[in-house]
C-alpha cells in the first residue's frame, strides 16, 4: 500500500511539473558553468532515443520526504523520465527497485520500478549545484504486465 502511495505521489508531482513548466523565448536561463556545459538527460526507451528538452534535479522531492529526484521532461508530449533516490545517495552505483525508483510516463501511461522493475543508477559526480551519471532500468505498469526498457541513460543536471 505504501508503494502505491509513493507511485501516486510521484505521478502527481510529474504531472504538476509538466503543467508548471514553460519554454518561452523570454525565459531567463543562466549561462552554464564549465562543469555544467552539457546539461541534459538522454535515454533509449524500448530502443528509441528519448532526449527531453528540459532536464533538472530537485534537491527535495515534494510528497516524499528524504528523497531527491532527477527529471527529463519533453514539454511537447508531457513524457517524463524520473529517477528518485534517498537524499543520502552520494557518488556510487545503486540498484533501481522500490527504494531507488525509476519512473517513466510515456503516451500518458505510467511505468515504474516499484511495480517489479530492476536496473541501476550510477552517480559519477554530485555537488551542491549539479549531478552527473548514468542509468538503465526496466519498469512495469501498475498491473505488472506491460514492460518498458530504458537503456543507455545519461544525465548532467542542475540541482534546484
Amino acid at each position: 500500500m505504501k508503494i502505491a502511495h509513493v507511485v501516486t505521489l510521484l505521478t502527481i508531482f510529474c504531472i504538476l511539473s509538466v503543467s508548471s513548466c514553460s519554454k518561452k523565448s523570454d525565459d531567463i536561463v543562466p549561462a552554464p558553468t564549465p562543469t555544467e556545459a552539457t546539461v541534459g538527460l538522454q535515454v533509449k526507451v524500448d530502443g528509441k532515443a528519448y532526449a527531453p528538452d528540459y532536464a533538472y534535479a530537485l534537491a527535495t522531492f515534494p510528497g516524499a520526504n528524504g528523497y531527491f529526484a532527477i527529471y527529463g521532461l519533453d514539454s511537447k508530449t508531457s513524457d517524463v523520465v524520473a529517477l528518485a533516490l534517498p537524499t543520502t545517495a552520494v557518488e556510487g552505483t545503486y540498484p533501481m527497485n522500490t527504494v531507488n525508483i525509476g519512473i517513466l510516463t510515456i503516451n500518458k501511461e505510467d511505468f515504474s520500478t516499484v511495480n517489479g522493475g530492476t536496473g541501476s543508477i550510477t552517480i559519477t559526480k554530485k555537488t551542491a549545484t549539479y549531478m552527473t551519471g548514468t542509468f538503465s532500468f526496466t519498469a512495469y505498469d501498475a498491473t505488472g504486465t506491460i514492460k518498458r526498457t530504458l537503456t543507455e541513460g545519461a544525465f548532467n543536471v542542475t540541482i534546484h
